[in-house]
């Protein structure tokens, strides 16, 4: 959970389930009461190519945000579903915001949306695959609980995780470090496949798990040191589902991850350190995956003839 209350006075909070966030917005009695979603905006390499955004009714939006930066093929598909029908709505881009439009597609698309309540919620879902597949991740999610069940569902999960480890000590700045840094080894990687198993691939193409959870973004070499192993103490239950996404992206992609990230091979660090992460599951006794398609794909990602 996080809220803040922005300079013009509205209160911002959010919390989010397993594939879709909440947002509620209390805005200032007797103050106008607009929500602006900029698909354009970036920051870092991240740089749209082309955007989209439909309204289907006065409380659903959907659409989706093509970009490249880091990784060349990045793909938000999302739904949106606001807890009340919104009056007036702009749509449009930089340069031309039209009243009334119900689709736009362009590089950078901006919609601006106005409330006649002082409190609206909006739940979001996102998927790799389709605006259709983010709309069955927020039936999934079942994201039309209150936003106060969502929050402490996501609170007990969280604490069932940081309960994992139980450190003593008097001196509070220490606790609130350590909990902070254990909080912080468990932001990556993150759950990529929908709920019905589909994620998009390094092939460019949609493949289905068959069975498994699909990881991404593993940034394997800053990781594979001491958070990896971490995970196999801390995380046992994902680990064969971290392995079998390692495999998953040496079939579609015919090499193990350097440093994948939302189903992209960025190869932007030198080295091979999925190697390092599969043989110590392997030795530590995890069986949840194929070792011999492992060991293969290990030797072939080790044996590139290149520097």
């Amino acid at each position: 959970f996080y809220t803040v209350t922005l300079d013009n006075k509205v209160k911002v909070e959010l919390t989010a389930a397993l594939r879709s966030g909440v947002q509620r917005y209390t805005f200032p009695k007797n103050s106008d009461a607009y929500v602006q979603l900029d698909l354009g905006f970036s920051i870092n390499w991240d740089s749209p190519v082309e955007t989209y955004i439909k309204i289907e009714s006065p409380t659903r939006i959907v659409g989706y945000r093509l970009s490249k930066g880091w990784a060349e093929d990045q793909r938000v598909y999302f739904a949106s579903e606001f807890s009340k029908p919104f009056s007036l709505h702009w749509l449009g881009n930089d340069t031309t915001l039209p009243q009334g439009s119900t689709e736009f597609k362009s590089k950078k698309v901006k919609a601006v949306f106005k409330f006649d309540f002082n409190q609206v919620l909006i739940r979001t879902a996102i998927s790799s695959v389709s605006i259709e597949s983010a709309k069955a991740n927020l039936v999934a999610d079942k994201a039309d609980q209150s936003f106060e069940t969502i929050r402490t569902t996501a609170l007990k999960q969280w604490n069932k995780e940081l309960n994992k480890i139980q450190v003593k000590s008097k001196d509070k700045n220490l606790l609130v470090t350590f909990y902070t840094s254990l909080y912080r080894t468990m932001l990556a990687p993150v759950i990529f496949s929908d709920a019905d198993g589909g994620y998009k691939s390094p092939d460019e193409k949609i493949h289905k798990t068959g069975g498994f959870t699909k990881y991404s973004i593993f940034s394997l070499w800053d990781t594979f040191r001491a958070a990896h192993p971490l995970f196999t103490i801390t995380q046992l239950e994902r680990i064969s589902d971290m392995i079998n996404s390692m495999l998953a992206h040496y079939r579609e992609y015919g090499l193990l991850p350097v440093w994948e990230l939302d189903g992209n091979e960025t190869n932007c660090m030198i080295g091979y350190h999925a190697i390092p992460v599969i043989a110590d599951a392997v030795l530590k006794g995890f069986k949840g995956f194929d070792i011999n398609e492992a060991f293969t794909a290990m030797k072939l990602s080790a044996m590139q003839d290149q520097f």
